[in-house]
């Protein structure tokens, strides 16, 4: 007679082991894995930057070399030149009156949505109906590309807005988008403060506006020559911005002494305009424009 064979199994500790072995690769792998979605979120970005910095420089092309205008609001007749319209933190008006639905490189894109929007951005506001909805766009123009319907910020009128693609003197040093943090975006325009450059770091600040952190305390920048790069921040002011008890930043002035980041910044931003000229102001949207000009913005506007 031949005896049955047992079925063999595993013994509990062996399982134990087993489950102590997966654990121990799943610690391993995670970081890894995490390290490759950030990778992957960054190539993404940098792609969406590339994108509008294509469409940018159509838009340009399209318009005898003159570059949109960094912001606007859509009451303005200067809506039509500008790449974003209104504030996307109060998004009260209609569809049809979308900031990216009147941006004028919107077409450049192929009417994509996508593209404004950074892929390690998860932060989402209310819509008119009160739901929660993701925020359209992640991304926020230099404001001296461009100014506010063509001019600077009161304050910053000694500086230099560039206007034309050929007005940038040094393409390769000069920023034109940047990711922006959700808890400061708001119109289109992202406002380096000036102050300070280029010896008196003590001035250096902030004011309202500051660069995203998505992509591991870096901001992804665009400049106008084309080309993309990511910059990691190294001061702690930068990555960690006071802010109010609803979450937001303070609208005002906050110093920050000694910040290589702003200094960074202010390197490719602009340059004090040469030479001097005359502005009034504060104008609409607190804006300084040239004396006696006959337009809205500093491009004649379809009706004016």
């Amino acid at each position: 007679m031949f005896k049955a064979k047992g079925k063999s199994a595993f013994t509990l500790i062996e399982l134990l082991v087993v489950i102590a072995i997966i654990a121990i690769l799943a610690a391993l792998l995670l970081p890894a894995l995490a390290k490759a979605k950030q990778t992957a979120t960054g190539i993404a970005c940098m792609n969406n930057n590339r994108q509008l910095m294509v469409a940018w420089n159509m838009f340009a092309t399209d318009n005898d070399g003159r570059i949109p205008y960094a912001s606007a609001y859509y009451q303005e007749p200067t809506v039509r030149f500008s790449w974003a319209v209104g504030t996307i933190n109060n998004p009260t008006f209609n569809a049809s009156e979308n900031y990216i639905t009147k941006g004028v490189i919107y077409k450049y894109v192929g009417n994509s949505d996508d593209v404004f929007r950074c892929p390690a951005d998860t932060s989402m506001v209310k819509d008119t109906t009160g739901r929660l909805v993701k925020r359209e766009r992640s991304y926020s123009m230099n404001i001296f590309m461009g100014g506010w319907s063509g001019w600077a910020f009161w304050g910053d009128q000694d500086w230099e807005v560039y206007r034309t693609l050929e007005g940038i003197g040094n393409p390769s040093e000069r920023f034109v988008l940047l990711d922006m943090r959700p808890n400061s975006i708001n119109a289109g325009n992202y406002r380096v403060d000036m102050s300070g450059w280029p010896d008196k770091p003590n001035l250096h600040r902030f004011w309202q506006d500051y660069p995203g952190i998505y992509h591991i305390d870096a901001t992804m920048f665009s400049f106008a020559d084309g080309h993309c790069d990511k910059r990691r921040w190294l001061d702690e002011r930068t990555k960690n911005p006071p802010e109010n008890p609803d979450g937001t930043i303070p609208n005002r002035k906050i110093s920050t002494p000694n910040n290589k980041d702003v200094y960074w910044m202010q390197e490719r931003t602009t340059r004090r305009e040469i030479p001097q000229r005359k502005y009034t102001g504060p104008a609409y949207a607190y804006t300084a424009k040239l004396a006696n000009w006959p337009y809205w913005g500093y491009w004649k506007s379809p009706g004016e």
